[in-house]
Parts: structure tokens; sequence; C-alpha cells
């Protein structure tokens, strides 16, 4: 592999310099191989790494993706992304130097990298949305950079960017055997097609499978499964609810008095127990009016969050009040049905739904229910991790431009304390001294920040591992042994702690992001104390050969080089 230092560092290489062998359909015709995965965003920096650094000829990228119409910064690729590239000579020789295009969906999340493939008689799959390039002209685009493209994806003009195809391959950030519950949150769910508005994967005299529950190793229709490495997940929470837990904790003597309000450094994010937590995300705790402190610093007196005098010291205001309960509601993101992202936090705080009577995630707030005022607590299930930021966003700012924030107040939307469960990695923007990115943060849970060596040392509760699933063989597709080829390449090199490294996020608080776990069958090895720059997991889920996020992760007793464990 390359070793580049960053994705900007990789992509910068590939479409700078040597841009002028890069490849565009109007330039370069149909690709020679045409690749349609689907699945969870938590990889995607990862999934370019590799695209880059294994794959592709050097400098042959073009990289086309959509604009997230609710974002005003116009984030991209927050559906779709396709790379068109010439393949590496090192690849085997039905991919060597051909022209590939290979595109990647994350829209409907992890789901959407299962159930679309299994569903249908044979396992034959259901046609789903995917981005289209090849045919299309350079008119239809808009220059993003260098050898980089995108275009705004709606109704109006859906039928020139999107095809109905069946997905080749599925990315998803867990084991698919926690997602296949019928009749439980985790059980994928079907988004609505940008180009109608009606439920995707859903076709003709073909419908959503609704009682799926493992997926086929043997006979004709049997899929292979591979293991990604894993990835590291983390809860997080509006701005102002950041300050005014800081500055809560700060009064019960769990800060240090020294702690700047809004600092975003390791030792000044506040912390959530699981048990708090849990209580959260299951809808057992309605209202920030019943969640109290003991004041250390005023005689020991029992506050709420929203006291005055903490909210004095955070500098905020307290959030918009219910008219209809005259209570302040706790906003939860937790995540649509199928999400991998929650799929872990269920598993980790909740055992659910493994668990005989567990408790079960808070059923969400439909969109468009009038009475969502009287609601506590008020629960969304935002598509993906640039929409749960999205809606973090909506409540700081009193905005709705996610559509998930319905109630008004003034000339805006209610402004609210607001919860949700995430990807580790994004809000990468934020300094130390709590300046800059969006208006939302990470939290600790139980003392403990969501980064990769709290994860190795056996602190941090909100992770699993990954996983590529394809099926084993598919007569019907003349190019399938090198689709093959190009899906076990890409899924080892995903498993790497030398793609990690590259591509993993160095936040104010610490690195985090994806890693290798010693239960890879290539035998790496985790170092003591932590090595970010070659990061390995002696902790695993796998259990009977495959990984079960819904079993609590122990140490992998067949390490490479001899298991030992950190005490922190």
């Amino acid at each position: 592999m390359k070793k580049l230092n960053t994705l900007a560092a990789a992509v910068a290489l590939a479409v700078g310099s040597q841009g002028a062998y890069a490849l565009t359909p109007w330039a370069n015709g149909t690709p020679d191989l045409v690749v349609y995965t689907s699945g969870g965003a938590a990889q995607d920096k990862a999934y370019a790494q590799v695209i880059n650094d294994v794959l592709a000829t050097s400098g042959s990228v073009d990289v086309f993706a959509d604009v997230d119409p609710a974002d005003p910064t116009q984030t991209v690729g927050a559906r779709w992304t396709a790379y068109y590239f010439t393949g590496s000579s090192t690849l085997p020789s039905g991919l060597a130097g051909k022209k590939i295009l290979l595109e990647k969906r994350i829209y409907g999340a992890a789901g959407y990298g299962l159930v679309p493939l299994l569903a249908g008689s044979g396992s034959a799959g259901l046609p789903i949305e995917h981005l289209l390039v090849a045919g299309t002209t350079a008119a239809q685009w808009v220059a993003n950079g260098t050898q980089s493209w995108k275009q705004t994806i709606s109704s109006t003009n859906a039928t020139t960017y999107l095809t109905h195809v069946v997905s080749d391959a599925g990315f998803l950030g867990v084991d698919p055997s926690i997602l296949l519950k019928p009749g439980t949150i985790n059980y994928p769910t079907p988004v609505n097609q940008v180009s109608t508005g009606t439920p995707d994967g859903s076709t003709g005299s073909v419908t959503w499978p609704t009682n799926l529950t493992a997926v086929p190793s043997t006979g004709n229709a049997a899929f292979t499964v591979l293991s990604t490495g894993g990835l590291v997940y983390g809860v997080a929470v509006t701005q102002d609810l950041y300050k005014v837990l800081q500055a809560a904790e700060k009064r019960a003597g769990k800060l240090p008095s020294t702690v700047t309000i809004g600092a975003y450094d390791e030792a000044s994010l506040p912390s959530l127990s699981r048990n708090i937590l849990a209580s959260i995300i299951s809808g057992k705790v309605g209202a920030w009016d019943q969640i109290k402190i003991v004041d250390t610093t005023a005689g020991n007196t029992v506050k709420t969050l929203l006291d005055p005098s903490i909210l004095s010291d955070a500098g905020v205001t307290a959030p918009f009040v219910s008219q209809t309960t005259g209570k302040t509601p706790i906003a939860v993101g937790n995540r649509n049905n199928g999400a991998a992202v929650g799929a872990v936090a269920y598993a980790a705080l909740l055992n659910y739904p493994s668990v005989a009577n567990s408790f079960a995630p808070a059923t969400a707030v439909p969109n468009d229910q009038p009475d969502e005022d009287a609601s506590l607590p008020i629960v969304k299930q935002p598509n993906g991790t640039t929409d749960t930021g999205n809606l973090l966003k909506d409540w700081q700012n009193g905005t709705n431009l996610t559509g998930y924030n319905n109630v008004k107040s003034g000339s805006g939307y209610a402004n609210r304390w607001g919860i949700a469960i995430n990807n580790a990695g994004g809000n990468t923007k934020v300094t130390a001294a709590g300046t800059g990115g969006d208006p939302w943060r990470y939290i600790k849970i139980d003392d403990y920040a969501p980064t990769i060596a709290n994860v190795a040392s056996a602190d941090y509760p909100l992770w699993a591992e990954g996983t590529f699933i394809f099926r084993t063989a598919k007569a019907s597709d003349k190019q399938w042994a090198n689709k093959v080829n190009l899906f076990t390449a890409l899924a080892n090199a995903l498993g790497s702690p030398t793609v990690a490294n590259e591509v993993n996020t160095n936040q104010a608080w610490g690195a985090t992001g994806i890693f290798a776990t010693t239960a890879d069958p290539r035998g790496f090895t985790a170092s003591i104390p932590f090595n970010s720059a070659s990061p390995v997991v002696p902790l695993t889920h796998k259990n009977g050969g495959s990984t079960h996020t819904d079993i609590v992760p122990v140490a992998n007793p067949n390490s490479s080089g001899g298991l030992a464990l950190q005490l922190k």
C-alpha cells in the first residue's frame, strides 16, 4: 500500500498532479466493470482510501457524489458516491488495467446493505436507487474541485441521476445477525425513494421482506460474510446541553473546578453513565426537569439541570418549554430501523433485543404529528450520520431544515437540548478550546471518551466489528468472479491497521474511527501502550466463527504474539 498520511492527501494525489489519467464517462466511455454497493457510512473515509491505496492506478480516480439538500453547508456524498478509476496493476487480471466504476449508496444505512441483497426468490435481490454515472455528460455535473463532481438530486431530476439495480455487495457497521431480528427496531425497514417518495426496495410483485432471520451460507443462495475491522460509535449532544452538563458536573464535583465551560479536550468532556443513557434512549426519562445533581458548592442543594445557577455558569438560556405539559422535553435522536449505529447502542446499553424482557428503544414521534409538543421525550429516528448531525443542529439553532423539529417558536422553531447516538468520527473541526465546527459535541460514557485507545483498554463500550457481504456465486453475472476479487481486496484492506491509521480522525479529545482486531485471521498484534499509528484492539465480539454485537466483547485468546490487556 502507498503510505499516504490522510484521506485528503490521497485525494490530492489522485486528482492533482496526475489528473490527466483520471476517468470520466464523457471522455472515457463505458466502464469495463460497474459495481454497486450499499450500506452504512461509518467506513466511508476508509472506503475512499482503499480505492486510492489499493484498487486504483495512481491518479486515475474521478469522484461523483450527490449534495445533501437538507444541509446548507452542501455536504457531498451524504447518500451516494461513485468512483471511476483504472484498476491497479496489483489486482488480478480481470481487474488490472480495467475501467472500473465502483459506487456506494449509504442512504438507508446498514439495512440497505443487507435486506435488499437477501430479498427475493433465491436471494435474487431487490432493486434499489443507485447513483447513475455511466452515460452522463459533463454538462450534467457541477465541478467540485479537480476531477470531483457533484449534483443535488431530487424528485425533479432523479431519473437522470439514479438507476434501479440490485446491490452487488453490502457494508454493515455490525454483524448481520443483530439486524435480522423481525419485529424489533433493529430490523431494517424501507426508506423513501428520492424519485417517487414511495418506499425504496419494493418493486412490482416483490415486496420488502419482514421475516429474514439469517444470511444463507449454503446452497445456490449462499453469501460470503467478511470482517472489515472495528468501528467506534459515540453519543453526541447539542452545544448548549454540552455546556450545561459541564457546569452541572463542576458543581457536583465530578469535573474539576478549573475546567473551562465549552472546552473540548479529553479532560473537559462531561460524562453520562450507561444507565442514564439507557434511561434516555428507552424513553424512561422524558424531561430535563427530571435529571438532577447535588450541588457540592452550595451546601449539597439538589438542583435540576435547568437551575438558574447552572444556566448562568454555562452561559446559556433554558430551552423551549412544552406549552402542553409545562416541562422541558428531552430530545432524543435514536436511529432509523436497520442502522448499525442504533443496533450497537441498543445492544451495549439496553441488551436489546437479544435478552428477554430487555427495555426497547423509545418509539419515535412521527414527523407530521400535530401534538409533538406533548411528547415526553421527543424521539426522532434520523436516517444516517449526516442526518443525525443536521438534527442536532436544528435542535440547537431552533431551525427545521431536516423536517424533524416541528414545533414553532416565534419566527422559528423550538430550541431543544438534544442527545443522539452517532459515529464518533464526525464534527472534526471543533478545537480543544471548543470553537469551530457544528453546534454539537461528543461526550464521555462512564468517564471515558470515544477513543480507540479506550476501546483497546476495555473501558469504552460503544464499538463493533463491521462486515461486508456478497453472494458467493452468481451464475447470471459473467463478471462475478472479478467482482468477488474486488470485494475481497476491498474488505481485507478495510480491516487493515495501515488504512485505519491513514483515515482515522484526531479529535480534540483523542484519536477515533476504525481499527483492526487481533481476531483477524491475518494475525494483527495489539501493542501496550496503545499505538494509534497501528490501531489494533485485543478484544472481539467474535464467537463461533462469527461476530455478534449483542454479546459482551472479550479478550481474544488466539491473539498473535500472546494476549495482553492493559489496566487503566
